[in-house]
């Protein structure tokens, strides 16, 4: 009780203090900023959809093909994970998920009317830092 009254009554008691105040602050903010660090490390490995590419670009009517389809990230290299969805030429509505290659492989017999050209329309679906979606098409003559 009597330290008590001592530091109370020390006006320079409370300037004595501040150091030590002070160095306490400086740790808690360096212990929450290493929290909140660790807390985004994660979306730094993180890749986005950039671009989808279909091989080959180009395809006969009534004749069954094999089309693969590559997804790349920002970065430039093969995205796995990406759900490709392809429609259009009465192929139906097929739906596969990138591998760890970057590609997802589709065998299709794409039909149009004789003498006219139509798009397999594909789409690839990827959630990244953020939800993307990009566009490609193959060419049925």
């Amino acid at each position: 009780m009597k330290l008590f009254e001592r530091l109370s009554s020390d006006r320079n008691g409370a300037v004595e203090g501040l150091p030590l105040q002070l160095i306490i602050m400086v740790a808690v903010a360096a212990i929450v900023l290493v929290i909140v660090l660790g807390w985004l490390a994660p979306w730094q490995n993180k890749a986005d959809l950039n671009s989808l590419t279909a091989s080959p670009q180009t395809v006969a009517n009534d004749e069954e093909i094999t089309i693969v389809i590559t997804a790349w990230d920002t970065k430039g290299n093969h995205l796995e994970g990406v759900v490709i969805e392809m429609s259009g030429c009465n192929v139906g509505t097929q739906v596969l998920t990138t591998g760890a290659n970057g590609t997802a492989t589709f065998t299709v017999t794409p039909s149009i009317p004789p003498n006219t050209t139509n798009n397999i329309n594909i789409v690839g679906k990827f959630t990244g830092t953020v939800y993307t979606e990009k566009t490609a098409f193959v060419v049925v003559s």
